[in-house]
């Protein structure tokens, strides 16, 4: 594996550890928003919370690291003019870390959107609140997820033959891009309207409400499939030569799968166990403490740099003999 793939491989990584930092500070900053609810009273919750743009941020920093790792696998994939081992393994793995990402955007959004039903304070919630609280969120969410989304789907480098001569997409890419996008937006179109026609009507919504938001994105799937239906070649492009391996790499598929699931449960008990560390403290000479640290925040991200280094390790690993250049 050359120098490039084992940049890639570690890009979501680091853009993992990144965003457990991220997602540690959205998690103090939540637990002093939850103090405020606590004992100042539910009067002085802020409709606008600094702990929402901030776990939008973790998901962000990773989803674009990821999309850039995927962006180098496939240009380097692109590029061979014989399948390469090696960077279909990290094309797999970026690809698997952007899912996790959209999946990360749009559980997000959806989190945002039913989070804002529930109203702690006995004040009437205020325009500015519901647009900066809820409804900007929502926005820049389905944005990020568009935006990584068409980055390692319709504009990625295997896909450049989707261009005309003038490097500019033809009607056959801006198919895909409304193909990919239509249902995206109007899903966040309908999960705003409900919320502003729940604003209107005084925290309900009417049945023909409903109604209209289910149309909007039953719309967005039937366009977007058509759309999509559009952009399919008339002539499919002629698939690549099969990668072959040895019998024997059976063993190191199990161990790569085994550390897959290692990492997978791993990193979620990192991120809960460091997110809850939070809900000890009392006050803020606690959180200046180095028992603390050592005994809760610090073990959860310790957790991480061991999935860190094993994926990492176990995928450099698996194909240390591909490369025939020097590094």
């Amino acid at each position: 594996m050359n120098k490039q793939m084992r940049f890639a491989a570690a890009l979501p990584l680091i853009g993992l550890n990144a965003a457990w930092v991220i997602f540690m500070v959205a998690a103090w900053f939540e637990h002093k928003e939850n103090l405020v609810l606590n004992f100042d009273g539910p009067q002085s919750l802020p409709e606008v919370k600094a702990s929402t743009y901030t776990y939008l941020a973790a998901i962000a920093v990773f989803s674009i690291v990821a999309s850039i790792a995927h962006r180098l696998a496939d240009t380097h994939d692109a590029a061979g003019s014989t399948p390469d081992k090696a960077s279909h393994a990290v094309l797999r793995f970026a690809s698997l870390a952007v899912i996790v990402g959209l999946v990360a955007g749009a559980i997000f959004a959806v989190g945002t959107f039913l989070s804002s039903f529930q109203n702690y304070t006995n004040t009437p919630v205020t325009l500015t609140g519901r647009l900066l609280g809820v409804y900007l969120p929502i926005i820049l969410a389905t944005g990020l997820v568009v935006y990584v989304l068409l980055r390692v789907t319709v504009y990625r480098k295997s896909a450049a033959n989707n261009h005309d001569a003038s490097g500019k997409p033809n009607p056959q890419q801006r198919a895909m891009v409304l193909g990919y996008t239509l249902p995206i937006v109007a899903t966040a179109l309908a999960i705003i309207l409900g919320m502003a026609f729940w604003d209107f009507q005084g925290q309900n919504l009417d049945n023909w409400v409903w109604v209209v938001i289910l149309a909007i994105v039953a719309a967005g799937l039937i366009f977007g499939t058509r759309f999509a239906v559009a952009a399919k070649p008339a002539k499919p492009a002629p698939l690549r030569p099969r990668l072959t391996g040895a019998g024997a790499a059976g063993a190191i598929t199990l161990n790569y799968v085994l550390a897959v699931i290692f990492g997978s449960v791993v990193t979620v008990m990192s991120f809960n166990i460091g997110a809850s560390s939070f809900s000890v403290i009392e006050n803020d000479s606690q959180t200046r403490t180095i028992k603390w640290i050592s005994d809760l925040l610090l073990p959860a991200y310790v957790m991480l740099l061991l999935v860190t280094v094993a994926i990492y390790a176990t995928l450099v690993t698996r194909h240390k003999t591909t490369s025939t250049k020097a590094e």
